[in-house]
């Protein structure tokens, strides 16, 4: 993989031939065939837990995130009912603010700040949208996927991998870089889609930091949601009750501690 990613790295510095060309259209095709699947048409909830485990321990919680198509772009609002801390990430990411725990007013959520100390940072939890701040490549490919890199604009990130499902379009695997085009700092891995609506959603999300040796992983039940208020959206609003209901945790059995 190192050998490929540098050279096409090289290929990406350099004046795009007729044949790289091809590579390059087909590589921008995918990434926006995938931005079109990943976009919703309909308001959608999903129910489930963030577990963030780490040298010192396991921390779990739950959450419930809400997606709706918005103006310019798929708006998401999140919530967790550990802490009562929540989110909003606005038209891709192009506004996004956050409610800390026992707070009065919400504030802005930088895009390299991280949700609930976990792995997921604000620009993680963007919905999947192109920003492409040069030429996308294919580094790989095969039947079944497709392996694009490319250098998102603006980003905290050097450089976006992404391994993409060429009959699904969504995408399976990302590699994210910093500083450097080969300093590899975190790796995101979608898996176990379902099909809602005309939507493939995934079920089970992973985010894995290098250096702190630390996972977070989200596990989802996605359900249609057409009873989203519009205050839910609203960063004046964020500070008051949602008036969301959680699901019921399951009992716990006599003999567990």
């Amino acid at each position: 993989m190192r050998r490929g990613l540098l050279a096409v790295l090289a290929a990406l510095a350099a004046t795009v031939s007729p044949a790289g060309a091809v590579d390059t259209n087909r590589a921008e095709a995918m990434l926006r065939a995938v931005e079109g699947q990943m976009r919703v048409a309909a308001p959608l909830r999903a129910d489930g837990e963030l577990v963030v485990t780490s040298p010192d321990g396991t921390q779990r919680t739950p959450i419930i995130l809400i997606y709706r198509p918005g103006k310019n772009g798929t708006d998401v609002y999140v919530e967790l009912k550990r802490d009562g801390s929540k989110a909003l990430i606005l038209a891709d990411g192009a506004e996004a603010y956050r409610l800390a725990s026992g707070a009065s007013k919400a504030e802005p959520f930088p895009p390299d700040a991280a949700l609930a100390d976990s792995d997921f940072l604000r620009e993680d939890l963007e919905p999947f949208h192109v920003r492409l701040g040069g030429q996308a490549q294919i580094s790989d490919e095969n039947g079944t996927s497709m392996t694009v890199m490319f250098v998102p604009k603006p980003s905290q990130y050097s450089l976006l991998v992404h391994t993409l499902d060429t009959d699904r379009k969504v995408p399976l695997k990302t590699l994210y870089y910093r500083d450097t085009v080969n300093n590899m700092v975190k790796m995101q891995r979608n898996n176990d889609y379902v099909a809602v609506g005309t939507k493939w959603l995934p079920t089970t999300i992973t985010m894995e930091d290098f250096k702190l040796r630390t996972e977070s992983t989200l596990t989802l039940k996605w359900s249609q949601a057409p009873s989203v208020v519009p205050e839910l959206f609203d960063p004046a609003f964020l500070a008051r009750p949602s008036g969301l209901q959680w699901p019921a945790e399951p009992a716990k059995s006599a003999d567990s501690h």
